[in-house]
């Protein structure tokens, strides 16, 4: 479907200086809002499309390392690091390709590697000690989910009925870097399991994150669709691996993990081009956004939103940058709001 109608701790001080200096672009004035559960009684309207993915806020992918001058508020929304029903330990050490994302970028290196496998404290504790906390950020929240199976995604959603502190879930059905791997969403039967047994229990917005090691991204993205989900995430991470020359050993400690950053961009670009014309729900593309330029150029395809990854691993200022570069850009094209962009792409192709 066409929308154009409708981690390191070390942030460098002068990017840290520069953020905390940054203030809202000068031009004309644009509606940058988007809803990305129309369809849902409850909606989820967010402010403006930039959200931090799941994983990146902060040093521990909950928020540590964030500032009190990191107006979370100004952001459309914020997705704290997936839990699981019980606590996971995660892979083994290392679990970072290069280990500083900062130092990468600054060297030119476009491999970003991750293979963190899912360490969380578990959904009970997330519901009962951290959720409380997020209702501090005076932003939109959405709860990220991972599960073995679909009745498991099912007792979970039912696990965080009536907790504040979230407005939406977000189903993770793609994580490489567990044994599991992209299970959920490499089967469209499965991918429609998880999502019917978590939109029978709960009447929150439910967005379905999905792999991009697909042979057909629209036959995943329509099996979710049709289960219900609300929007839908594309795409996580690709499954990946380095080597060191001089040890002859793989650079993490699992052996592979996800490609993120620059590499994993024109793959999730076209990803979302061709889910945006498959499904009538909105797409939110994540995968290798540094600039404003870049978050353009994935509304340009079909996103109504995206999120931020990696370049929150780089430097914690990232969202709020590509919020003021995004928002200038829009005001250049001289449209009244973000939705004229949304799949304005100029193509001979059509659908």
């Amino acid at each position: 479907m066409s929308r154009k109608s409708s981690t390191t701790e070390s942030a460098s001080a002068a990017h840290v200086t520069n953020g905390a200096q940054a203030g809202p672009p000068v031009g004309l004035p644009v509606d940058l809002s988007v809803d990305l559960a129309p369809k849902n009684k409850r909606h989820l309207r967010l402010a403006n499309p930039i959200m931090i993915a799941s994983g990146t806020l902060g040093y521990d992918g909950y928020g540590r390392g964030l500032t009190p001058e990191m107006d979370l508020g100004r952001l459309g929304a914020v997705i704290p690091k997936t839990v699981t029903r019980l606590p996971r330990e995660g892979n083994l050490e290392p679990r970072w390709y290069p280990e500083s994302f900062r130092r990468s970028l600054e060297a030119g290196e476009s491999i970003m590697l991750n293979s963190i496998g899912l360490a969380n404290p578990g959904v009970e504790s997330a519901l009962s000690d951290l959720a409380p906390k997020w209702q501090e950020w005076g932003t939109t929240i959405l709860l990220s989910l991972s599960a073995d199976s679909p009745a498991q995604f099912g007792e979970m959603a039912a696990m965080s009925r009536g907790v504040l502190g979230f407005q939406a879930l977000e189903l993770n059905l793609s994580c490489p870097n567990i044994e599991s791997g992209a299970l959920f969403s490499h089967s469209g039967q499965l991918t429609s399991q998880a999502v019917s047994a978590v939109k029978a229990v709960t009447d929150l917005p439910v967005l379905v994150k999905l792999a991009p090691n697909v042979p057909d991204i629209t036959e995943i993205a329509m099996a979710a669709v049709e289960a219900g989900a609300d929007a839908l995430t594309i795409s996580n991470t690709l499954p990946a691996m380095k080597i060191d020359l001089k040890t002859r050993k793989p650079v993490l400690g699992a052996v592979t993990g996800g490609l993120s950053g620059e590499g994993l961009r024109p793959v999730s670009l076209a990803l979302v081009y061709h889910a945006s014309r498959a499904v009538d729900v909105p797409i939110i593309g994540v995968g290798g956004i540094f600039t404003g330029e870049h978050a353009l150029e994935y509304i340009l395809a079909g996103a109504t939103a995206v999120q931020i990854g990696s370049a929150n691993l780089a430097d914690l200022w990232s969202p709020f940058r590509i919020l003021d570069e995004l928002t200038s850009l829009v005001a250049q094209e001289g449209v009244s709001s973000l939705g004229e962009l949304t799949g304005a792409v100029e193509s001979e192709v059509r659908a």
